[in-house]
């Protein structure tokens, strides 16, 4: 079995928030603490250290990882911050996730180890009981130079990625809250909601539908 450490912890902070405002949305304060410290906490018992993606206010970001990791190239989206963060990786394997997701199921990285283990595979993502969560990948490290490849023939989908790779689909839609991806001042007030009265849970209730995870 794939042990947590065996996993490095990667989160992308590297986009522009333009449905906020351009804020550095990561690092905005959900009660006593960011939306990336939520994420943090949830998500450092389950790997042996964080990386950090972001492009901006890297000191900002330093207080939540061990390192904090710029794009290689502007413009990459994800898979770049994915890529550039690869390449500090000492571990095996490497899990990703968006530091604007505060309910990120403690539970998650083991259960798609376990997938990724069992299917034989090279990367594993949860489909939340309507949709994949391409952006909550847990993949092989040694998969940075096909990640790279991509990149350098023009593809920015994730999904246009993993496609072309053995995945691993974990069936996680009794998680399906946990993957709440904190895009509008509603949806982070709603989050809000669910930290301040404990609804953050492991196995958090139902979104409602105008709040569904993208």
């Amino acid at each position: 079995m794939i042990a947590g450490s065996e996993i490095t912890g990667i989160i992308l902070c590297g986009g522009e928030a333009r449905r906020m405002g351009g804020t550095e949305k990561a690092l905005t304060l959900v009660g006593p603490t960011s939306l990336l410290g939520h994420v943090h906490a949830r998500l450092a018992p389950q790997v042996a250290r964080i990386i950090i993606s972001a492009n901006r206010h890297l000191p900002d970001y330093a207080e939540w990882g061990d390192m904090v990791v710029p794009d290689l190239a502007p413009g990459l989206g994800p898979l770049g911050g994915l890529h550039a963060a690869l390449g500090r990786v000492d571990t095996p394997y490497a899990f990703c996730c968006p530091g604007d997701a505060p309910l990120l199921d403690t539970n998650l990285v083991q259960r798609l180890a376990i997938a990724l283990h069992d299917r034989q595979a090279e990367v594993a993502m949860p489909h939340d009981g309507d949709r994949t969560q391409q952006l909550f990948l847990l993949v092989r490290t040694a998969l940075r130079a096909s990640l790279g490849h991509y990149l350098d023939r023009g593809g920015r989908s994730v999904l246009g990625w993993t496609d072309s790779l053995h995945c691993a689909v974990h069936d996680a839609a009794d998680l399906h809250a946990a993957f709440l991806n904190v895009n509008t001042l509603s949806v982070l007030q709603h989050a809000a909601m669910r930290l301040r009265t404990g609804d953050a849970a492991d196995h958090p209730p139902p979104l409602p539908p105008h709040m569904e995870p993208s």
